[in-house]
């Protein structure tokens, strides 16, 4: 638990409900930083879309056989 006694994803919510968005921006980082996610990850996740193009997963899937 951290501040207040809410974990990031509370406080993350929270700061969502009300529209702070530099407390959004700050809790992203943090939550990415716990969880070992890259920021592009987070960045598409953020944008409610893939981290890759159907064309890019196409190449990976030839590259390694599937």
């Amino acid at each position: 638990m951290s501040e207040h006694g809410l974990d990031i994803k509370q406080r993350l919510h929270l700061a969502v409900k009300n529209g702070n968005k530099s407390e959004q921006q700050k809790l992203w980082h943090q939550y990415s930083l716990q969880q070992g996610f890259s920021n592009e990850w987070v960045m598409s996740a953020r944008l409610g879309q893939p981290a890759y193009t159907e064309e890019q997963a196409h190449m990976i899937a030839c590259l390694f056989g599937r």
